[in-house]
């Protein structure tokens, strides 16, 4: 896109929906950095019709009038492909509300897992493995919970490794064992698994969420469908 003597890249996906769109053009002004270098910024406006909302983009100057897409100031990074069952998963469930209250309740997992993810990508990878590791402990207990709501006072009042070792099995077990294990490292002063960095432990977590979607359905498919004669 042209702006006078200036040419900038469009952004062509909203960083409060994450629909892929043609954003409109609003406005912009050039700015500079700490170290005095050109930038410039500019607003947008979602044209996508369930989204709508503004936000603005930082450019950085990289010659000859030219700009490079730098990064929105606004937003949210997008999270994984939430499963439905654990979009759907009730215990445990808090509000997380825009100023237009248009974002749909999320569960303490997938809130503190997008918050971790809005601190790794800011740089601050010490804060964001605590938090991913957090969310584990909010989808462990949540889901134990779910599954066994008469235990839920014994199961808010274990520790998270008792939660997996008396309502988990199998390779699941396994997986929320290392996942744990890995996630209480982000948290120690000397590592006892230096060698695995966030990326694995989110890996872990990703594997977490497809095993509990595919015993969810299973389950779900087993009790619903019956044989006829």
């Amino acid at each position: 896109m042209r702006l006078g003597n200036n040419y900038f890249e469009e952004p062509n996906i909203c960083p409060h929906c994450h629909v892929v769109n043609e954003p409109e053009f609003k406005h912009s002004e050039s700015t500079t950095d700490l170290e005095n270098e050109s930038q410039l910024l500019s607003l947008w406006r979602c044209t996508n019709k369930k989204c709508g909302r503004k936000f603005p983009v930082l450019y950085q100057h990289i010659g000859s009038n030219h700009y490079e897409l730098s990064r929105f100031l606004v937003g949210f990074p997008k999270g994984p492909d939430w499963p439905k069952p654990i979009e759907d998963l009730k215990s445990g469930k808090t509000e997380d509300k825009s100023n237009e209250g248009e974002e749909p309740i999320q569960t303490r997992f997938i809130k503190t897992y997008l918050q971790s993810l809005i601190a790794e990508n800011d740089g601050l990878d010490e804060i964001a493995g605590m938090g991913y590791r957090k969310a584990i402990e909010y989808l462990v207990k949540d889901w134990a919970i779910q599954e066994k709501p008469k235990e839920s006072e014994t199961i808010n009042g274990l520790w998270l490794s008792a939660v997996i070792e008396k309502y988990y099995d199998g390779d699941l077990k396994g997986i929320l064992e290392r996942a744990t294990w890995l996630g209480n490292d982000q948290a120690n002063y000397n590592k006892l698994f230096d060698e695995y960095d966030i990326d694995i432990l989110k890996e872990l977590i990703d594997l977490i969420m497809v095993e509990l979607d595919r015993r969810y359905k299973l389950n779900h498919f087993n009790s619903t469908i019956k044989k006829r004669k």
